[in-house]
């Protein structure tokens, strides 16, 4: 009777993961495309964007994200917002630069998540690509944290303003270092599988 029910739950657990991650799938795929929709334009008015209007004026600042581009009236008393039309071109190509650093990282992440669960959702659940896309996303993790934290400090350099935007990236590396061990242990643990497997 036992061993009856130990293939029918199995067979239910991996369905369940595939609902679940099909979504998620969705989710992280919209994710990707938002980095594109709104890092590219960003980037361009960084570069080319020189006047403001009576009304509006544009302002960029360093978040825990990454570079953003804020559009509000002339007068924002806010230390971290820096008028866009007061920096140099020269400062405008190394903020480009580090706006599309940290995009390009981040979506690095999420393209190895994303294909981390489009096998859950395909059904491949415990073969050895899995662990693989889980450890490149920790590793992607990291570095994102690293090319943040960087970016954020190489900004207050160049636009002069405080230092309260720059990312902590100390718990994205612990983060990103627990998953790297994880992933590994899944290897290790398919390994020993496959190689009982094999003597049997």
């Amino acid at each position: 009777m036992t061993t009856d029910l130990q293939p029918s739950a199995a067979e239910d657990a991996v369905r369940r993961i595939r609902l679940l991650s099909r979504p998620l799938t969705i989710l992280l795929w919209i994710g990707l495309g938002l980095i594109v929709l709104v890092q590219i334009p960003e980037i361009i008015a960084i570069l080319f964007f020189f006047h403001h209007a009576d009304v509006l004026r544009a302002y960029v600042s360093f978040t825990d994200i990454g570079l953003g581009l804020t559009v509000a009236e002339p007068q924002v008393h806010s230390p971290s917002l820096v008028p866009l039309d007061t920096i140099t071109f020269e400062h405008r190509v190394v903020l480009a630069g580090l706006g599309a650093l940290c995009a390009a990282t981040s979506a690095l992440v999420l393209l190895q998540l994303r294909g981390l669960f489009a096998l859950y959702s395909r059904g491949i659940v415990f073969a050895m690509e899995n662990a693989t896309r889980l450890k490149k996303a920790a590793l992607w993790l990291v570095v994102a944290a690293i090319a943040t934290n960087l970016s954020g400090r190489i900004f207050v350099v160049v636009t002069g303003a405080p230092r309260q935007g720059i990312a902590n990236a100390a718990m994205a590396l612990i983060f990103g270092a627990m998953i790297y061990v994880v992933a590994r242990v899944m290897e290790l643990g398919r390994e020993a599988d496959l190689e009982r497997k094999d003597f049997i």
